[in-house]
């Protein structure tokens, strides 16, 4: 009796997944349209800078910039490094530095759009009970495929911006691009695909037994 009540506890537990995925797959469709649009209107912000020619202390409007009291410039340049420059810093090089921030969001952006959106459809499916479908497991591939290659790119860009912002701010120093390698990014992707894989491969099998039963009954 021990056994049964402790599978029907396991079951019961499995079975509150479902009216959760009701609210995930709302969650993340929404979030994939949010995604979608900051992306635009961050494209339309770089877009529009421009031709935005103002002094390097009005280009100061992000959190990450101010002005000191002694007239010098505190500028944040990612990755944990500020730096303090002199006023003779120009508006194109502050204006570098917006650029270099709005690029790398938007390069995340869009890697996480896909994402919430097999997520999206993944949850969907599990919610109207259609557990064991293969489209399933596509949509688990493919969130693996984004991560594994979306994660190297978005890190490639961000290196690419935080070299050239480097170059820009500090002087008498040689300063050499390392595209460096980023294996979590990728190891994690391609685990993602391999489980996706092996549920795809669990539904296939579900769907070839499900077939010879129904021929058996005939």
């Amino acid at each position: 009796m021990a056994i049964i009540s402790k599978g029907s506890e396991r079951d019961a537990r499995y079975a509150r997944i479902a009216p959760v995925c009701k609210l995930l797959w709302v969650g993340f469709r929404v979030l994939a349209y949010i995604a979608g649009i900051l992306v635009g209107l961050l494209g339309v912000i770089a877009v529009v800078l421009i031709f935005v020619n103002v002094t390097a202390e009005e280009m100061l409007f992000t959190p990450y910039m101010k002005v000191l009291e002694n007239g010098m410039f505190d500028v944040s340049l990612g990755n944990g490094v500020r730096v303090i420059v002199d006023s003779s810093v120009g508006a194109a090089s502050i204006k570098g530095t917006v650029y270099a921030g709005l690029f790398t969001l938007m390069a995340g952006l869009t890697v996480c759009i896909p994402v919430f959106h097999f997520l999206s459809n993944l949850m969907k499916n599990v919610a109207a009970g259609k557990v064991l479908s293969e489209y399933n497991a596509a949509c688990v591939n493919y969130i693996g495929m984004s991560i594994m290659l979306g994660n190297p790119l978005v890190l490639l860009v961000q290196r690419f911006f935080n070299y050239k912002l480097m170059s820009i701010f500090v002087k008498n120093v040689e300063l050499k691009f390392d595209f460096g390698i980023d294996l979590f990014g990728f190891m994690l992707g391609l685990l993602i695909i391999v489980i996706g894989t092996i549920y795809g491969y669990a539904c296939n099998i579900h769907r070839e037994e499900t077939a010879l039963v129904v021929r058996e009954n005939r």
